[in-house]
């Protein structure tokens, strides 16, 4: 694809703390838990110790389900590249003459309970002409910024071709 012209980082957010957040309340859950069905206690203390050993296991399956999203998420959230010829994002790489269209989109979850719009998030979407969708959140980069690139990239690439 030629020379990186520009690249742009993910916002740091908060999965790379919930990843290891997540994690580390897993691990404390099953350990517990082992510990406290391991244990030798009294015959009254047995249905306690079940009971917060049941609590610890959902401790687990929350952090290590809530850790595994986390992962999948920070998998999709990598550099966009800008090159000469094209775009690489978390996504793949695609050639400008390949982009059917590349805009600022934006998602509205309703509010069910008052009507109006809650969340909105502004998504830059790249579809290529096979209809493959590149999907950037505002949450994760600079979208504004990687359009306006992305435009110049383009505009400045038209000249070459026509010489």
């Amino acid at each position: 694809m030629g020379e990186i012209l520009h690249t742009f980082e993910a916002a740091s957010s908060g999965a790379y703390t919930n990843f290891v957040l997540s994690i580390i309340a897993a691990l404390v859950g099953i350990g517990g838990m082992l510990y406290l069905l391991r244990r030798e206690v009294s015959r009254e203390q047995r249905n306690l110790n079940i009971v917060i050993a049941m609590l610890l296991f959902f401790l687990f399956l929350i952090g290590s389900s809530t850790a595994f999203f986390s992962y999948m998420r920070l998998r999709k959230v990598g550099p966009v590249d800008i090159y000469e010829a094209g775009v690489k994002t978390p996504y793949g790489k695609v050639a400008f003459q390949d982009i059917r269209n590349a805009e600022i989109i934006v998602d509205e979850e309703p509010n069910v309970l008052s009507g109006n719009t809650g969340r909105r998030t502004r998504m830059l979407t790249i579809i290529e002409r096979d209809g493959k969708t590149h999907a950037l959140s505002e949450e994760d980069y600079p979208i504004q910024e990687i359009l306006g690139k992305m435009k110049q990239a383009i505009k400045d690439r038209k000249p070459q071709k026509e010489e």
